[in-house]
């Protein structure tokens, strides 16, 4: 395999190093495995994680309006059951 000269800054050197020792791997396995999955990745990729995110965003807002819902439900259910518990509890005149 042919070397190939490239510069890193600090931080992205240590970051390789940390994730090889992590890994087993040697500091150029690591390396050549950061440049297999920037090749893997869409060109369109921050499109496409952006779409991501504003699908998991409403996704999560419905769930959230759902859940808000039934904790409503659920309350009045309570204070309903409580009303009637106390009626059924208060001496008869």
């Amino acid at each position: 395999m042919p070397a190939t000269l490239i510069q890193l800054d600090a931080k992205q050197e240590a970051r390789l190093k940390r994730r090889a020792k992590l890994h087993g791997h040697s500091f150029s396995q690591e390396v050549q495995h950061a440049i297999d999955l920037y090749l893997v990745l869409s060109p369109d990729i921050d499109k496409e994680l952006e779409a991501l995110a504003r699908a998991s965003n409403k996704a999560a807002k419905h769930s959230i309006k759902r859940l808000d819902g039934t904790i409503t439900f659920v309350s009045r259910i309570l204070k309903s059951m409580k009303a009637r518990r106390a009626r059924s509890q208060q001496p008869e005149s």
